[in-house]
């Protein structure tokens, strides 16, 4: 070991080159790089799955967001718009308690010409009800039986 002005030595902790023994067979060579370029397809057509099933997780996640801010932006629309209504409700409500009290009336009524009414105007009519008046049912059998009395006689 030698002495350096490094606080550690880190030449003692890399890794040593392990010596590669080719084979020399040609067959063996064949069947690697065939083996080779078969992994090499199958790790491209994996990478290309799985980027698109990234791209359409993330395509499903931007749509789903969009329709969700749309969904979002009708709710504050028809709310703003039940809330005009509500407002509107009580604006009309007050409006017609203003136009129907005593007071509004009696000054409309003064408007148009009508007059308070005197008490010497007031006339009240008797109505006599009859006690019983006879139905049809009733007339139809009193002639029955009348007539019947008149030939039996």
């Amino acid at each position: 070991m030698a002495q350096s002005n490094a606080a550690y030595d880190l030449s003692l902790f890399e890794k040593k080159k392990a010596k590669v023994t080719p084979l020399h067979s040609k067959r063996a060579t064949k069947a690697e790089k065939r083996r080779q370029k078969i992994q090499k397809w199958l790790n491209g057509t994996a990478a290309v799955a799985v980027s698109c099933l990234v791209l359409v997780v993330v395509s499903l996640m931007i749509t789903s967001q969009v329709k969700l801010t749309e969904i979002n932006n009708a709710i504050t629309k028809q709310e703003a718009l039940y809330i005009e209504a509500l407002s509107e409700t009580k604006r009309l409500e007050s409006e017609l308690a203003a136009k129907t009290s005593a007071q509004s009336v009696e000054e409309y009524a003064l408007s148009v010409g009508l007059r308070p009414m005197e008490s010497g105007q007031i006339d009240y009519i008797t109505v006599t009800v009859p006690e019983k008046t006879e139905t049809a049912k009733e007339t139809l059998w009193a002639s029955i039986m009348g007539a019947i009395k008149a030939w039996l006689n």
